[in-house]
């Protein structure tokens, strides 16, 4: 695992891991935008939030998750999440990004649905 701020990633079988704070908001959004392009530069487009240790997602911290998607989609990657606590549920249904994400409830589906590419 690797440290990159406030956030932890690593990669398992070809994909991207990253683990954001407690918090995925206004102090913290523009890291993951930063973390999420420098992914796509080097040409990797598959890539999982997992949210085991974030309770509070705000508004820029769903812009920072949307903000790359339709580019890793478009070279046949994505951005999914797993593990996310009823609240995040909550924000994610009613901002209706519950129907544009993929969501899963463990990394490990997670994962396979990369391999399955569901």
């Amino acid at each position: 695992m690797e440290s990159k701020g406030l956030f932890l990633t690593e990669e398992k079988k070809g994909v991207v891991i990253i683990y954001p704070p407690s918090r995925l908001d206004a102090s913290v959004s523009n890291e993951l935008k930063e973390i999420i392009a420098n992914y796509i530069s080097r040409n990797i487009y598959k890539l999982i939030i997992d949210f085991k240790n974030t309770k509070l997602i705000d508004s820029s911290g769903l812009g920072a998750i949307v903000s790359k998607i339709s580019v890793c989609r478009t070279h046949n990657g994505d951005v999914r999440l797993c593990n996310i606590s009823d609240n995040i549920k909550e924000v994610l249904s009613i901002t209706h990004l519950d129907k544009i994400l993929k969501i899963y409830n463990s990394q490990t589906e997670c994962l396979s649905s990369f391999t399955n590419n569901v």
